[in-house]
């Protein structure tokens, strides 16, 4: 029997990170509603299946490629949006990685930094002609309470001295955490929200030793209790009017008091939009 249309039918929507763990679940939850969730994924193939699925139990789905490690992927992705979709209705910036050793980018930076902040504050700039042309956009960044760890440290922001796997994930996560504010202040009429989703057992933690690969398994929650406080920022009426916070799970809280430094928010995006080459 068709779904009944409601508030969240016929939306358009994009989610990173869509062929596994909390984008997958809220791909397919999206989907239930009845949006045309658009998959951004590194993989076509394991994206085609994800859409094949929403489809076969009567959800639209479609497959955008886009690696967040490439600036180059990014723009193409961003453009082949933009020439199919006229609107925006809800951006889920979701894609993540956890990487053990320092790598860098054909781009020039950190291979955590730019998947986890540069690729998605990119991505969000180039649709921004999408989302204000939605009627009542929003803006999910799945960042997490390892934010409350991280530092932004102007001379090594990148972690060219000092790397840890950890530091580095953190500190993307209060970048993340940070860029909400600022483009909640600077585009007013876009909800904006950034949400720890819970210590979810997902392919984030591919890079832990194979050794102590059970304990997400066997201690995390499922990716798709991840994915339902996600889905609440997305879709719920209730938080409608909300926008620049910071929710653990479904409840709102503050960030960390760095992630509350509206001038470190501001400098940073300053330094996003030279490193992204988009001014």
């Amino acid at each position: 029997m068709p779904r009944p249309p409601d508030a969240t039918s016929n939306r358009v929507v994009l989610v990173t990170g869509a062929t596994s763990g909390i984008g997958l679940e809220t791909a397919r939850a999206l989907g239930r509603e009845g949006s045309l969730v658009v998959l951004g994924v590194r993989d076509p193939v394991r994206g085609q299946a994800v859409a094949d699925e929403i489809a076969r139990g009567g959800g639209r789905a479609e497959v955008l490629r886009i690696d967040l490690a490439s600036f180059e992927s990014v723009r193409e992705a961003a453009r082949r949006f933009l020439e199919k979709h006229q609107r925006l209705d809800v951006l889920v910036n979701n894609a993540g990685v956890a990487i053990r050793t320092r790598q860098v980018t054909a781009d020039g930076h950190e291979r955590t930094w730019q998947t986890n902040f540069l690729g998605g504050f990119l991505l969000t700039r180039l649709l921004l002609p999408a989302l204000k042309a939605a009627p009542r956009p929003r803006v999910v960044n799945v960042s997490s309470e390892a934010h409350r760890t991280g530092r932004i440290d102007w001379s090594n922001l990148e972690l060219e001295k000092g790397y840890g796997a950890y530091q580095a994930y953190a500190n993307t996560k209060l970048g993340q955490v940070l860029f909400t504010r600022e483009l909640a202040r600077r585009e007013p009429r876009i909800q904006v929200n950034a949400v720890h989703p819970g210590v979810i057992a997902t392919n984030i933690w591919r890079e832990v030793p194979a050794v102590l690969r059970w304990i997400p398994r066997l201690f995390f929650a499922s990716a798709a209790k991840g994915a339902a406080p996600v889905v609440r920022l997305a879709s719920a009426p209730e938080v409608d009017t909300l926008t620049g916070r910071f929710f653990k799970r479904f409840r709102e809280t503050d960030p960390s008091y760095a992630g509350r430094n509206d001038a470190d928010a501001a400098r940073l995006w300053d330094v996003a939009e030279r490193s992204t080459g988009t001014p």
